[in-house]
């Protein structure tokens, strides 16, 4: 059985691990930023930080990383002006096969009975 004072260590628990989701980045920039921020305080503070495992390679390999990250963000950012542009082709040519449907149901429904039309996906109403 739980106790009050256990609810209230598991509803701190909650809080608590809440707010260090919302602190952290959460976005393409804000984790650049962050990065460019610890290279920063990285080599401000190298003596201190380099007898426990923090050392130049660090901040060369976050550099590297972050280098990497932009690249492939650029190479994203262009796949997306493709995109948009297929997409408008796209719109376009189903627009103009619609168009075209439409001129071919309108002479469908004006040449054959209506007991044919179904054949051609047509509903039998007029």
């Amino acid at each position: 059985m739980q106790t009050s004072s256990d609810a209230a260590t598991n509803s701190a628990k909650t809080v608590t691990e809440s707010k260090k989701t919302r602190t952290r980045p959460n976005t393409f920039a804000q984790t650049i930023k962050l990065s460019n921020n610890m290279v920063a305080g990285i080599n401000d503070n190298i003596q201190t930080l380099s007898t426990n495992g923090v050392n130049d390679a660090t901040v060369e390999t976050i550099n590297t990383l972050v280098g990497q990250a932009k690249t492939i963000e650029n190479d994203q950012e262009i796949l997306k002006g493709k995109l948009k542009e297929k997409t408008l082709e796209l719109d376009d040519k189903v627009a103009e096969l619609k168009d075209v449907l439409s001129k071919t149901r309108l002479i469908i429904k004006a040449v054959l009975p209506q007991k044919r039309w179904v054949a051609f996906g047509i509903s039998a109403t007029k």
